[in-house]
């Protein structure tokens, strides 16, 4: 996991993204009646934080870049799923 101490821009606006997806999802979730999400439902939060933020990832080469420098593409996801997981663990 060589993207957690090289390329601290790149982990950092991961983590930034995951967290915004998370975000975005918690709000919609509230506006839609749902203010205490089970735990399937935030389940799903964390995998479709780390989903759009490896899409998001592809549609701007990223993942390319990092492959070349030998990181995996599976740590994207990580560390976007990472960011909602945290987020999911603090907020009730």
């Amino acid at each position: 996991m060589r993207v957690l101490w090289a390329q601290t821009p790149f982990r950092n606006a991961f983590l930034r993204r995951g967290l915004l997806v998370w975000m975005i999802l918690r709000v919609a979730a509230g506006g839609s009646g749902i203010a205490d999400p089970h735990l399937l439902v935030e389940g799903w939060f964390v995998a479709i934080a780390a989903v759009a933020v490896t899409l998001d990832a592809r549609r701007r080469n990223e993942d390319l870049f990092l492959a070349n420098l030998g990181v995996p593409g599976w740590t994207i996801s990580v560390l976007g799923g990472l960011a909602a997981l945290v987020a999911e663990m603090v907020v009730p």
